[in-house]
């Protein structure tokens, strides 16, 4: 079986570090390209997702605040990147031949714009279970991710991308740790005004907000853990330099930033944030916000509120939160 992809995938992972011996943090990837799911992508929507909340529990590694879920693929135990900034779900290749030994891998062309340059796989999906939720027959992409597991540091079998998260409606809470799928109504209560999703690419959590007179393209993406904007936006910065490493699904890259002021961002609500100043179009609402929010992805539009527990102190140690 041979999938055709017209504008290819997003990046998948990245994280980024300080200078020798400082502190290490995760941060962004280079600019996605947009995914536009056209009829010969729909092998890559579930056909079966659930229809009443069923919620799974998010695991935030501290520092880098990437969020992980457990999943279980054809019934196979799996720890899954939770990533609002990846439209295809995607496991690492060499996790699938150790589960799957016998099963053969279909090819994948790329066509158009994309920023993969390996050769990704398919793979059919019977069942993907998600904490409660369940996601039945689609196919997913199987890619060499093993710098990602080295980069982040922590067992990491997959991406747990837009074709899943997107489904149903979802209210992610990085702040108290869970996602669930198909919320109820009055788990939807007291979210601002929605912000619309690009259109055309309604796999991934994009959407245009204006700072001042200015309109622009941002991405939600829970695997950055910093939010980063382009400095031609004009956020106030601090002027402080910060050296930036991380790691996409080609390897590794590195740039320049600096740390922005404090302020807000009208998103629906007004959004505060503190985000890295870079040099390049990749304008991000990373983990470090999302942390003092919750976010409601539903088919056109996003929305935010208030984290309800955000006054309360952060996790300190080096456990991860669950």
């Amino acid at each position: 079986m041979r999938a055709i992809l017209a504008l290819g995938v997003a990046a998948l992972a990245a994280f980024l570090y300080g200078d020798e011996g400082a502190p290490k943090v995760s941060g962004p990837r280079p600019p996605a390209a947009g995914v536009r799911f056209s009829a010969a992508d729909v092998p890559f929507l579930p056909k079966g997702a659930p229809k009443a909340p069923a919620s799974a529990a998010l695991r935030i590694l501290p520092g880098k605040n990437m969020a992980f879920v457990t999943a279980a693929l054809n019934g196979r135990e799996c720890t899954l990147l939770f990533d609002t900034g990846t439209t295809h779900t995607t496991f690492d290749i060499g996790f699938m031949k150790r589960k799957f030994p016998g099963k053969k891998l279909g090819e994948v062309v790329l066509a158009g714009v994309t920023n993969v340059e390996g050769a990704p796989k398919l793979f059919h999906v019977d069942s993907l279970k998600v904490g409660e939720a369940e996601f039945l027959d689609f196919d997913v992409m199987a890619l060499d991710i093993a710098h990602l597991v080295s980069g982040i540091g922590v067992r990491l079998d997959g991406v747990l991308g837009m074709n899943v998260i997107g489904r149903v409606p979802s209210l992610a809470s990085f702040g108290a740790a869970k996602v669930v799928f198909a919320p109820s109504v009055a788990e939807c209560a007291g979210f601002g005004e929605g912000i619309a999703r690009f259109r055309g690419d309604a796999m991934s959590v994009a959407v245009v907000p204006a700072l001042g007179e200015r309109k622009f393209g941002l991405i939600v993406d829970s695997a950055a853990s910093f939010t980063f904007l382009d400095k031609s936006l004009g956020w106030p910065s601090t002027g402080e330099p910060v050296n930036l490493g991380a790691v996409d699904v080609n390897g590794g890259a590195a740039m320049a930033a600096e740390r922005g002021r404090k302020g807000k961002l009208k998103l629906g609500i007004d959004v505060e944030m503190a985000p890295l100043l870079v040099g390049a179009p990749m304008n991000r609402i990373g983990a470090d916000t999302l942390l003092a929010y919750d976010m409601l992805v539903d088919l056109a539009q996003v929305r935010f509120r208030k984290f309800r527990g955000a006054e309360a102190a952060p996790a300190k140690g080096g456990e991860e939160r669950k």
